[in-house]
């Protein structure tokens, strides 16, 4: 059973109204091991209740029993103050509970309107014969589409395949599909995890307006500075165990202590302050138009031994083409890139690699990790042509002596490198992404969205991480939705819009109003 309630909340007038669901001692076994234990919450209307915790905390089973998608192995579910039994996905919708999970459930090669539609399409033909013999409504179909969209305030094509969109506008697509029929409560787990700063921002307008018409929201998130912002209360969960509910505008430090167990160093560490030269440099590049995606024109810029720089911007503005490119993901149509001094135009990851640069893809699953491969099976996998082991002899020995140094780096249980990727949590799945990278013999990494969907300990990681590269002379490009990660980390922040780099920021002034006025 879960520690007696940690209540650090003055919500009086909330906490009268009957809870739109409650959880009572919610339990799920998997064999001996509890991964979430004896839960109780409440969950009221027009309420925004933020679940918080590291990966493995619990979370993620607890909505998935919630959403109906998992079965409790002990405790009950309540809507309104009776018991229900969720066994399936249809039976929480039917009681008016939608989620939106991290892990999309989209027909790639379906339109945006067909998605948001499916398995509840609008019908063509005689009223009385829909429900026998009714034809699927194209129109229909589309219509609603649209109206849903331009409700909902996303810019999206509902005419467009799901396949050609980026991650952002799918997570969009999700969100459209979850808000269909107007549900009484809403799971939305790390909902801007893929979303720009503006696309976030119509995100938590229409959470508001549902807290006005008495809609509860579960809203899971790693991304620290959203919670004041659209939270009210906050429940923190730990190793399957309820911890604490608190104020959503309670202080950092207090969160990670909650979460963790322990009391934590500022979350961004300082940059590196004195550079060296210039190792990555890109003169006049310009790539081709892709669908959804701007041409790029005309891009320079330079980054310094020792410097982050970052790249922000909305999604679609070009700025994961442009780090592509620099890997020979994207073909360059003008323009050269140096790195140390050395032209070259990337027409493979391989030339990248060659001449020291490295990239780490937004998509680990997709791009970045082979899932059935351990963990040291990823991490050793290009090094053994490009690392410090290439051309050698293989020496298992050695080869396990050197990843699990690469593994302390990225503060990575050793203990698990023998594992399949495909068992990790996201945070542990990109530490193991970024140790691939550390294991190249390289000098320039082009990190892209290298903290999505990860928890705020894998982040502290990843950061130390970033600053360490930084100090042993590292140029990094960094290329990432998070703002405030971008404003925390970096000595420089470009901006891009339509393709372009419209704005350029040094440390010193960087504010936040200002960085987002160049998006648009």
């Amino acid at each position: 059973m879960s520690s007696p309630a940690l209540v650090e909340t003055d919500m009086a007038a909330r906490s009268a109204a009957v809870p739109t669901l409650s959880t009572a001692g919610l339990t799920r076994r998997y064999g001996q091991h509890a991964a979430l234990d004896g839960v109780s919450l409440d969950f009221l209307p027009g309420e925004v209740h933020v679940l918080f915790g590291e990966n493995g905390a619990g979370k993620s089973t607890l909505i998935s029993m919630i959403a109906g998608a998992n079965t409790p192995s002990e405790g009950r579910i309540l809507m309104a103050g009776q018991e229900v039994a969720f066994n399936s996905v249809a039976a929480a919708r039917a009681h008016g509970v939608r989620a939106v999970f991290q892990e999309f459930s989209l027909i790639p090669w379906m339109t945006v309107a067909e998605n948001i539609t499916l398995g509840e399409e609008p019908l063509a033909g005689p009223v009385l014969l829909q429900k026998t013999a009714g034809f699927l409504s194209k129109s229909g179909t589309l219509a609603e589409a649209r109206r849903l969209i331009d409700d909902l305030g996303f810019e999206l094509d509902p005419r467009a395949t799901v396949a050609s969109l980026t991650r952002g506008k799918q997570q969009m697509v999700e969100i459209c599909k979850a808000m269909r029929l107007r549900p009484r409560l809403l799971i939305l787990d790390e909902p801007t995890a893929s979303l720009s700063e503006h696309d976030a921002q119509a995100l938590f307008r229409l959470i508001r307006r549902l807290q006005q018409q008495g809609t509860a929201i579960i809203y899971v998130t790693h991304r620290m500075h959203e919670i004041p912002l659209i939270g009210n209360r906050l429940s923190v969960l730990r190793d399957g165990r309820f911890i604490a509910t608190v104020p959503a505008d309670t202080p950092e430090d207090r969160l990670i202590e909650l979460m963790t167990g322990r009391n934590t160093e500022k979350v961004y560490p300082q940059p590196r302050q004195d550079l060296g030269a210039v190792r990555l440099e890109l003169r006049g590049v310009a790539l081709d138009h892709k669908p959804g995606v701007p041409a790029i024109s005309d891009v320079n810029l330079g980054i310094r031994a020792g410097e982050i720089v970052g790249i922000a911007g909305l999604v679609g503005c070009g700025k994961s083409n442009l780090a592509q490119s620099c890997f020979g993901l994207r073909r360059i149509v003008a323009g050269e890139i140096l790195v140390d001094g050395a032209p070259f135009v990337p027409s493979h990851p391989a030339d990248a690699i060659a001449r020291g640069l490295w990239y780490l893809p937004s998509d680990r699953k997709n791009d970045g990790l082979a899932l059935d491969l351990t963990a040291h099976e990823n991490m050793i996998l290009s090094g053994l042509r490009f690392g410090a082991a290439s051309g050698s002899i293989l020496n298992p020995r050695r080869e396990a002596r050197h990843l699990a140094q690469v593994a302390r780096m990225v503060e990575f249980n050793g203990d698990r490198l023998g594992e399949p990727v495909a068992r990790f949590s996201g945070g542990n799945q990109q530490k193991v992404l970024l140790a691939k990278s550390l294991v190249q013999d390289v000098n320039v990494y082009v990190f892209d969205e290298p903290t999505v969907g990860v928890d705020i300990n894998a982040c502290l990681s990843i950061y130390r991480c970033l600053a360490d590269l930084s100090v042993q002379g590292a140029a990094i490009l960094l290329v990432s939705s998070n703002l405030p990660e971008l404003m925390g980390l970096t000595h420089r922040m470009l901006v891009m819009s339509g393709g372009a780099i419209v704005a350029e920021f040094d440390r010193a002034d960087y504010d936040e109003h200002r960085i987002l006025e160049q998006f648009f």
